[in-house]
């Protein structure tokens, strides 16, 4: 046989690196002596950037000289064909599971597997899977193979396969193979998925499976290695965050969440609250096999979050089985959707009227103790709504029936919930988690993010405007840190690409720079188009600065691939990110459209004894110090109008700390 098969894959004790193993065997076993070409098995391939990002199982090949007899369909013949197909390529994402027949079943059609009291959709998470991979080529090289999907239970027979799929006297179709499997009978699967094209040459008809769609085999098989140079490359600054979050503990009331009440980490920006809710969920995990959601309703955070798992090396903890990273909007969705309108209530009507969907969901609720028995039950029967505990991001900016209903699902004593104070971004009043009676306060007070000199800006410009608001105290073992104001016209490309250069010689990457954009400079990428763009992304570009357009909805989901690219987003999802250099792009343009947006009859009803002037003061030193709180090492803030009320502010904060604060 001339077909080199070859397995690929860090941690060749992990069950998916010895299955994949068994698949080379099995496949040398079955093809037939005269094809030629070449097929790779990564095991536990990390597709970067995707909300699914751990593959069991990808197999991708090229072959030549090689046919079956398979059935297929065909446009406009009624029925199965069964003829000679000839293998081209594939790329198939696989899912392996080891479960014996005794804990797998069929719903309709997809298949389950039980773990402990719960069960698993195998049929979801490998469909989640096929969309990750082809998301991960077309967000990668802008193009994708067809990507196929298949399961694979290694401790049954084909036998026990037909036997699961029995339907009316019949045998339904699926994509799913057990142990001893041939080649045949996965190129059958796969042609089931992508009929073959039918192709008519020299007088003769030939039946071809072809999933490349033009892309050179040897290019897509290497990109899937991409990871490997993510994690070679992540910077010095990801690292520190991933020993930050794997240690044993920032503290021991952090990591030891108390059974009898609800725990609530108050804190300034930076000073780890997320870190807290993190290694909370290590805890959890480890200690009390707990399955644990987060949430938050930052994409931007979400997508960073998951992007220090994957490059945490953290593929057994951090899956569906034990803990979720999401947007209280995508978990309230799924949960409203099930359990009150049969799984059809669309995510567009669910965002036009959350507040509405939430209040039908509290009154549902609200009808007593049958009512609250049936949500649990339904609960229990979803893999991706039934947690046992549930972790809160920025707790103070939720609403108050996203916190009753929270609390109705999970009671207090399973919410443990992250508090910034003052800080909002969503123009809600602040969220009242003290209405829980039996609750653990832990204060956190040191800065753990950023340098001694920024804190210290931060500090001198809260007394220069006459703020009441409380200082920040900076950790000593955080010295150094610089400002850098910019208000001349032109030249801000160069200096971000100077500073970018600094960034890199402290050992960090591009993705440690974010830049945070105004909506001025947000705009359409056509006039017909409804997929807005950051307008200076051509122009950094032209300077050697790549960009990860955060600005854009599609990309913000997903996190950032290898790291080569720096961050940009708008000013209103930079809440919990960090960054060795920020970069608050023309902030007195900011400044003024969150002006222009100003209600003061919205403002939080701890205010109303104020008066407007202070109430627009907090208004506005909320906005600002939310950007500013990002930076660990370098603050870059860029004015358009060196007149502006900001600007003028800003040149005296320059004049009296010039050793750190440069303006230019």
């Amino acid at each position: 046989m001339s077909v080199i098969i070859s397995v690929i894959g860090a941690d060749q004790a992990s069950d998916e690196y010895q299955g994949a193993l068994r698949l080379k065997s099995l496949l040398e076993h079955s093809l037939p002596d005269n094809a030629i070409g070449q097929i790779t098995l990564h095991a536990n391939a990390t597709v970067f950037g995707q909300e699914v990002k751990d593959i069991d199982i990808l197999m991708i090949g090229s072959l030549q000289n090689y046919s079956e007899v398979l059935r297929f369909t065909q446009d406009g013949v009624e029925g199965f064909t069964e003829d000679k197909v000839r293998i081209q390529t594939f790329c198939t994402a696989i899912e392996l599971k080891r479960h014996d027949v005794s804990s797998i079943f069929v719903e309709g059609t997809e298949f389950y597997v039980r773990y402990r009291e719960r069960s698993h959709s195998v049929t979801s998470q490998s469909n989640k899977q096929k969309t990750a991979v082809f998301n991960f080529f077309h967000q990668t090289i802008q193009s994708s193979p067809y990507v196929t999907n298949l399961i694979w239970f290694t401790e049954i027979t084909g036998k026990d396969v037909r036997t699961l799929t029995e339907f009316m006297g019949g045998t339904m179709l699926s994509n799913v193979f057990g142990g001893n499997v041939t080649a045949r009978e996965i190129m059958q699967l796969l042609v089931y998925q992508r009929p073959p094209k039918r192709y008519e040459y020299g007088g003769r008809v030939s039946n071809s499976f072809d999933s490349s769609n033009g892309i050179p085999f040897d290019r897509f098989d290497l990109i899937v290695q991409q990871f490997l140079k993510a994690k070679q490359s992540m910077g010095e600054l990801t690292r520190k965050r991933i020993e930050q979050i794997t240690r044993a503990s920032v503290s021991e009331s952090i990591s030891s969440p108390d059974e009898n009440k609800m725990m609530i980490y108050r804190g300034r920006a930076g000073t780890g609250k997320t870190v807290g809710l993190i290694q909370t969920a290590i805890r959890l995990v480890d200690d009390m096999d707990a399955r644990v959601l987060i949430l938050t309703y930052n994409k931007a955070l979400v997508a960073d979050i998951r992007r220090l798992f994957t490059l945490a090396n953290l593929p057994d903890m951090f899956q569906d089985s034990c803990v979720s990273i999401n947007t209280m909007h995508a978990f309230f969705l799924r949960l409203i959707s099930k359990s009150l309108y049969d799984g059809k209530l669309s995510g567009d009507s669910f965002l036009e009227d959350t507040d509405r969907y939430l209040s039908e969901m509290l009154e549902y609720l609200s009808a007593g103790e049958s009512s609250t028995a049936v949500l649990k039950e339904l609960l229990g029967k979803d893999y991706y709504l039934d947690w046992d505990y549930c972790l809160v991001d920025e707790a103070q900016d939720w609403s108050e029936h996203e916190r009753d209903l929270l609390l109705a699902i999970f009671g207090p004593n399973h919410i443990i919930v992250a508090d910034g104070g003052q800080q909002y971004v969503r123009g809600l009043d602040s969220c009242d988690w003290n209405v829980v009676a039996e609750r653990k306060p832990v204060k956190l007070k040191r800065c753990l993010r950023q340098k001694s000199n920024i804190v210290q800006f931060i500090n001198h410009y809260l007394n220069l405007i006459g703020s009441s608001e409380q200082k920040i105290t900076a950790s000593d073992k955080l010295p150094g840190g610089k400002v850098i104001v910019w208000m001349t016209p032109g030249g801000e490309l160069k200096m971000l690409s100077e500073e970018m250069d600094a960034l890199k010689k402290a050992g960090n990457i591009p993705y440690d720079m974010l830049v945070l954009t105004p909506h001025w400079l947000v705009r359409k990428s056509g006039e017909d188009s409804v997929v807005y763009n950051f307008a200076l992304k051509e122009q950094f570009e032209k300077r050697g600065i790549m960009v990860w357009d955060g600005t854009n909805e599609d990309v913000r989901s997903n996190y950032a691939g290898i790291g080569d690219e720096i961050r940009v987003l708008q000013y209103e999802s930079a809440r919990g990110l960090e960054a060795w250099t920020v970069v608050c792009l023309y902030l007195d343009v900011f400044i003024q459209e969150i002006l222009s947006v100003y209600d003061p009859t919205t403002s939080s009803s701890s205010l109303l004894l104020e008066s407007e002037e202070d109430r627009k003061k907090k208004y506005l030193l909320n906005w600002i110090l939310i950007p500013w709180t990002r930076a660990i090492d370098t603050l870059v803030i860029t004015i358009k109008d060196p007149s502006s009320e900001i600007a003028k502010y800003l040149k005296e904060l320059a004049r009296e700390h010039s050793d750190y604060i440069f303006i230019k």
